[in-house]
């Protein structure tokens, strides 16, 4: 078998377009082709925007925020029969039983071109076409299997890491080599303002060729991205509720080195309409002036739009966008996403009341949690709950309500910043509202 023709895989992101023109030589470059259709949608300006499964993708750090068990699946249908899926899964640890603080997520790329021409090399360097009429075709592609782990270090950042096997397939021969993806999402001080960073494809090998050729190594790249979220831009306070999105992605090649700085551009807009949230998006890929020049400035747009809805407890999400490629071709992904978490509860009156006070002392690697006494007249006891971020989703402490006024946490993580609140119990079972939020750091 002489050399095969691997143009259906190379032409499968615009990264490798121009990586050539570069003198840059990468391989499994389908690893610059975005995943999750509201990502492409927003010209792939996402790794300060991603708040679900799909950061185990772009960008590891962000995982955290996956409070509940989430779902999410691509289908993208691209120029020359490629064909390019997606599955993501993620959960808080703790509902996987394991005793850590933050979420676990899993990822699985699969992206195909099969029955392409087989030719082969005349002994004057040309190929002879009419080789390809005798039937004789081959496949290629790759796979992407990941694992990710986030956590809330402090208030205002969470790292996470992605570990993944890489696989690239060309005919009968294909090689598989690990890789990881470090990242880290930050949210400031100023409201709807986040932003994000992460290095992927770090590995400290490199892929087999086909033919002898030299081994190439992984596309790695060193992404930062900033965006901003408002609400209720055109609307009253009354009014249904909307909401825009505007994030910019800044990326740099580190390998190959000699390949352009690229910026990425999106923006979502979108509104609640009675439980119905409609969402338009738009985005542009500024890849390189050897990309415009080539495919063509459309090439370099993106469209999209998206529908979800509440189920009792399930968010469903529904997303489509279209990513054009000049003459190549375009390229429509559909996807969708599910979050399961809990029904809406019907709000019914509760007698009893939280704890008027409640207090911390932070001690080493511990802190204690003591509330003032109420009468247990009416009360079953007091369950104690903590959060690694204000606000954030408290995690119950106690796995029944106790009859005593204080509990000792730990061991925890010192110079990390712990939340918490405690709640009474009624001799129903029905607990009270939240008490105050308050914090304290473990020495």
């Amino acid at each position: 078998m002489k050399k095969l023709t691997i143009l259906a895989v190379a032409l499968l992101v615009s990264a490798s377009v121009y990586a050539a023109e570069y003198g840059g030589v990468t391989a499994s470059p389908y690893l610059n082709l975005g995943v999750g259709a509201r990502a492409c949608g927003m010209g792939e300006a996402y790794t300060s925007v991603v708040a679900d499964v799909d950061a185990v993708f772009w960008n590891p750090g962000a995982l955290v925020k996956v409070e509940d068990p989430q779902f999410s699946f691509m289908h993208n249908q691209a120029f020359g029969g490629t064909a390019y899926e997606y599955l993501g899964v993620g959960f808080p640890a703790e509902q996987l039983g394991l005793d850590i603080w933050g979420s676990i997520g899993i990822m699985a790329l699969l992206v195909r071109v099969e029955d392409i021409d087989q030719t082969k090399e005349t002994l004057t360097g040309t190929y002879d076409e009419a080789f390809a009429e005798k039937g004789r075709t081959y496949g290629a592609g790759g796979t992407v299997i990941g694992v990710a782990y986030s956590w809330q270090a402090a208030k205002m950042f969470s790292p996470g890491i992605t570990l993944k096997l890489i696989n690239q397939k060309i005919a009968l021969e294909e090689g598989w080599i690990p890789a990881i993806d470090i990242g880290i999402i930050a949210n400031t001080n100023f409201p709807g303002f986040d932003v994000g960073l992460v290095f992927q494809n770090i590995s400290f090998m490199q892929m087999n060729q086909v033919d002898g050729a030299p081994d190439a190594p992984l596309p790695l790249n060193l992404k930062f991205g900033v965006s901003q979220k408002l609400n209720r831009l055109f609307s009253a306070e009354n009014d249904p509720k909307d909401f825009i999105t505007v994030a910019v992605d800044g990326i740099l090649p580190i390998s190959p080195a000699n390949m352009p700085f690229r910026l990425h551009f999106g923006v979502e807009y979108g509104g609640d309409l009675d439980h119905h949230i409609l969402k338009g998006r738009l985005g542009y890929r500024l890849n390189g002036q050897d990309l415009i020049s080539d495919l063509g400035a459309l090439a370099g747009l993106t469209a999209g739009f998206g529908y979800s809805r509440n189920f009792d407890g399930v968010d469903l999400a529904l997303d489509y966008a279209f990513v054009p490629y000049g003459e190549l071709g375009m390229s429509n992904r559909i996807g969708m996403t599910i979050k399961i978490g809990q029904p809406t509860p019907t709000p019914t009156p509760v007698a009893v009341k939280p704890p008027k006070v409640v207090k911390l002392t932070a001690q080493s690697k511990k802190i204690t949690v003591t509330w003032s006494t109420e009468s247990l007249k009416d009360i079953k006891g007091y369950n104690v709950y903590m959060s690694y971020k204000p606000g954030g989703k408290y995690y119950k402490l106690t796995k029944e309500a106790i009859q005593k006024y204080y509990m000792v946490v730990g061991p925890l993580k010192s110079g990390l910043r712990c939340y918490f609140i405690v709640r009474a119990v009624g001799k129903d079972g029905k607990e009270s509202v939240n008490s105050k939020e308050i914090s304290a750091v473990p020495r």
